[in-house]
């Protein structure tokens, strides 16, 4: 994968006509990987390059500031799943108002056809764009009939009988519903940061946690405490995760804690990766230390009880993978 910074520069870098994959692509789950794949399939077909256009910021944080929906992925994280799905080139570009304002058919001509070459664009059935979005897969059809590439349509993937999509994933971690979240994924949702230091009162009860400081853009999984693959640069290995607000103590700001099942060490400062497998229980507020940390052995018990059944016994976890720059 070659990662292109405005559309500008592919323009003037390019070496022929290019398949082109459009959307948001924010988690890059099963039903954009359709979209990818298909993309990729098309490109081998015609003996072409296979590209995706990917706006940042998100197009929704520029029109309407305040109602910008919070992010599965980090762009560099964006970045990175696309680049393993097969496509040749990531196209970044700066998504402005000016931008916006583009027609579909100044879109579509202007864009698409002159500055990227596409000879064929693949979009997913409820694609917009152009001007208020107000283009639909319809107009890029018949757009792309006067500008000379050709369309394809990929339908919704439905996951247990449900249409997977970007918002139905946010709105299920949101409510605790990881496994169904995970589905629609395809992979085991996970968020990145690197280990900070906090008031060490982890380590004063005996459960030792690494705080991550996590991005504020992207949407955390309902309050609780989770089974988690912890991965990092030199090690890797099992961990209770605790989403929350840590109301025994009377706070108030969010934080992420992992407490390592099998290692203790110092990763201060290190980048880890935290994958959510499980959700052991929800957030609780405690009479005292005393009840939490009996609390947190019984949530360290059931997480090694499962990771002794299927399908955790058998699964194979990834290695730490820096993100793609931005």
């Amino acid at each position: 994968m070659q990662i292109i910074k405005c559309i500008e520069n592919f323009k003037h870098c390019r070496r022929g006509d290019i398949c082109l994959a459009l959307g948001n692509f924010d988690g890059v789950h099963v039903g954009h990987r359709e979209i990818l794949r298909r993309t990729v399939r098309l490109a081998d077909e015609m003996k072409k390059k296979s590209a995706a256009l990917l706006f940042l910021p998100h197009p929704v944080s520029v029109l309407f500031p305040g109602k910008a929906p919070e992010l599965i992925l980090t762009a560099g994280d964006r970045i990175r799943l696309l680049g393993e799905t097969g496509i040749d080139y990531v196209i970044i570009h700066p998504f402005t108002k000016e931008f916006a304002a583009l027609s579909p058919e100044a879109f579509a001509g202007e864009i698409l056809a002159d500055a990227l070459g596409a000879c064929a664009v693949v979009v997913g059935y409820n694609y917009s764009f152009g001007r208020y979005g107000r283009g639909t897969p319809e107009d890029l059809t018949r757009l792309g009939e006067r500008y000379h590439f050709t369309v394809k349509v990929v339908d919704p993937v439905a996951v247990d009988g449900e249409v997977a999509g970007s918002t139905a994933i946010r709105v299920l971690l949101q409510q605790g519903e990881l496994a169904r979240a995970n589905k629609m994924l395809g992979y085991h949702y996970f968020l990145r940061g690197k280990v900070v230091y906090g008031d060490g009162r982890g380590h004063r009860l005996g459960f030792p946690t690494a705080n991550l400081a996590f991005a504020p853009e992207v949407v955390l999984p309902a309050f609780g405490v989770y089974l988690t693959w912890v991965a990092g640069r030199d090690f890797s290995g099992w961990g209770i995760t605790n989403v929350g607000k840590r109301p025994t103590f009377g706070k108030r700001e969010t934080s992420v804690e992992v407490h390592l099942l099998d290692a203790d060490k110092n990763i201060y400062g290190e980048e880890l990766i935290v994958h959510f497998l499980h959700r052991l229980r929800g957030e609780k507020t405690f009479a005292d230390a005393g009840a939490l940390v009996a609390q947190i052995t019984a949530d360290a018990k059931t997480a090694r009880t499962l990771l002794a059944l299927p399908p955790y016994n058998t699964l194979r976890l990834p290695a730490y993978t820096p993100a793609c720059p931005e």
